[in-house]
């Protein structure tokens, strides 16, 4: 999978980079606060926060117990602890708990916890994901979500996707075979663009709202009536 980059030219971590990391092995354990400039990849245990200013890189078997900040993050093992980043990409053997920040994210992996894409999140289909709340501007699911969703733009839902709980959006798009289950608002800023102001409707495996419901191209629904949801 091409890891971060802008959309018309993804970049990889190349192997030249990952030979001149620090590496904490799998035999290692580390007690302590860590600080970089380039790349460390932790294999082994750390217990302490780590700060650096290129990329971590958490292997298959490495487990952080701190808060973690940085450019890049890549999560095969398990965090636990808080994430400051640009980019996040947990893939489908990592774990996170507790807070993450982050530009963008791809998820494909376990996460709990309060989950914040400043632009946006991805999630994939191996992921599962359980959110005292997940909020960004695009979200789009292709695994599975319980708990507060957020999409102050527009929440995709794939054939895969699954999301169960209390959901917010401005607009949204379901692929057919995607499935919904909880209450549903409409996303409204406020002038001072601090608060969200929303109508709850039930929802039961798929976007219910009070009006008739109508197409707006296929897999995406919107209504017309009182509640005049999903309006772009």
């Amino acid at each position: 999978m091409a890891l971060f980059g802008d959309k018309k030219e993804p970049r990889t971590i190349s192997s030249d980079k990952i030979s001149s990391a620090t590496i904490i092995t799998a035999c290692m354990k580390v007690t302590g606060d860590l600080d970089g400039s380039d790349t460390i990849h932790v294999d082994g245990n750390v217990l302490g926060n780590i700060t650096v200013s290129n990329t971590l890189v958490i292997g298959n078997s490495g487990v952080v117990e701190g808060d973690v900040r940085a450019k890049n993050v890549i999560i095969n093992g398990e965090l636990k602890g808080t994430i400051h980043c640009d980019n996040l990409e947990v893939m489908k053997t990592g774990k996170v708990g507790k807070s993450i920040v982050a530009k963008h994210l791809i998820l494909d992996g376990a996460i709990n916890g309060e989950i914040t894409g400043l632009e946006s999140i991805q999630v994939l289909e191996n992921s599962h994901i359980d959110a005292v709340c997940i909020k960004s501007k695009t979200i789009t699911v292709h695994g599975k979500i319980d708990g507060t969703v957020i999409a102050s733009e527009i929440l995709e839902i794939g054939a895969k996707g699954f999301v169960e709980g209390q959901i917010t959006v401005k607009n949204i798009k379901t692929e057919e075979g995607g499935r919904m289950i909880g209450t549903m608002s409409t996303y409204q800023e406020s002038d001072e663009n601090t608060n969200i102001k929303a109508k709850a409707t039930p929802s039961k495996g798929k976007p219910t709202a009070k009006g008739k419901p109508t197409a707006k191209g296929k897999g995406s629904v919107s209504s017309e009536g009182e509640d005049d949801f999903f309006k772009k």
